[in-house]
C-alpha cells in the first residue's frame, strides 16, 4: 500500500512483467533501458533483468542488473523463476532482457505457462517485439509470437527508425513488415504498433551515463557538465515521440 497526501492508503501499482524480444540490433536494450528510467522518474523502482548472454548492455548501463550464473538454460531458468519470486514477495515491475528469447521461452514454458503465472499472483505480463527492417528480424519475431509459449494481451510491436540504413525511408523499410499477414495476425490479436524514432546524438547521451531523463532534465554527466541544450532538446524531443507513440497504453508500462 501507498499513502496518499490525507494520510489514506491507496493499493500499490500492479507489477509489470516487460519482457524485451526479438534480435540483436534491433534496438532492445535501448527501448528496455527507457522503460527502467522513465519508472525510476516517475518514482517506481524496477528490478533490471538482463539474460543476454552476448552483449549484458542492460547490465552495462545498470550496475545493479541481475544475470544469471551463465547462459546454460538450467542457469537461466533458475534465474528467471528468482525474479518471478521477487516480484511477487515484493510487489515490483521488473524490465527483463532475455536476449533472443525463443530457446528460453521454450524450454521453460514447459515448466511454467508464464502468462498464466503472472495472472495467479497479479502481475501484468508485457511483451515488447523490437524490430529492425530486415527479414530475418520479423522471422524470428514471429516464430516467437507464433509459439504462444509468452503472448500476453498487452504486446508492444516496436520498430526502430535507429537501424534503418541512410537513403531508406520508414515506410520503404518497415512496410514489407507492416504488410506481412503474420505481423496483421498480430495486431489483429491486440498488438501495438509504435515507432521508435531516431535520436541522433544517442551515442553523446550512452556516454554522458545519464540516462534519457536525466539528459533530458539538465543533469551533469561523467564530465560534470549537462548536454548542451540542443542536445538535451533532441532527447526530450524523442521522449515526447515515444510517449506519444504509446500514450492509449502509458497503462501497460512498469
Amino acid at each position: 500500500m501507498m499513502a496518499k497526501g490525507n494520510g489514506e492508503m491507496t493499493p500499490a501499482p500492479v507489477p509489470v512483467l516487460a519482457v524485451g524480444l526479438g534480435r540483436g540490433f534491433g534496438g532492445k536494450s535501448t527501448g528496455l533501458s527507457e522503460l527502467v528510467w522513465r519508472a525510476r522518474d516517475q518514482g517506481r523502482d524496477v528490478i533490471v533483468a538482463d539474460g543476454d548472454a552476448r552483449s549484458r548492455t542492460l547490465a552495462g548501463m545498470f550496475p545493479e542488473a541481475v544475470s544469471p550464473a551463465s547462459d546454460e538454460l538450467p542457469d537461466v531458468k533458475e534465474w528467471l523463476s528468482g525474479i518471478l519470486n521477487r516480484m511477487v514477495e515484493e510487489r515490483r515491475s521488473a524490465v527483463l532482457d532475455l536476449g533472443g528469447g525463443d530457446r528460453v521461452l521454450q524450454e521453460y514454458g514447459r515448466d511454467l505457462l508464464l502468462v498464466e503465472f503472472c495472472g495467479e499472483y497479479g502481475i501484468e505480463p508485457l511483451a515488447l517485439y523490437f524490430l529492425g527492417p530486415e527479414e530475418e528480424d520479423l522471422k524470428h519475431v514471429l516464430s516467437i509470437w507464433e509459439a504462444g509459449y509468452y503472448r500476453p494481451k498487452r504486446t508492444f510491436l516496436v520498430m526502430n527508425e535507429g537501424v534503418i540504413r541512410e537513403g531508406r525511408t520508414m515506410a520503404g523499410a518497415f512496410g514489407p513488415t507492416l504488410g506481412d499477414p503474420g505481423v496483421a495476425r498480430m495486431i489483429a490479436a491486440g498488438a501495438v504498433p509504435v515507432l521508435m524514432k531516431r535520436l541522433a546524438c544517442m551515442d553523446l547521451v550512452r556516454r554522458s551515463g545519464l540516462g534519457f531523463y536525466g539528459a533530458a532534465a539538465g543533469a551533469k554527466g561523467a564530465t560534470g557538465r549537462p548536454l548542451d541544450p540542443t542536445y538535451a532538446f533532441m532527447v526530450r524531443k524523442w521522449l515526447r515521440d515515444l510517449e506519444g507513440e504509446r500514450a492509449a497504453q502509458a497503462g501497460w508500462l512498469p
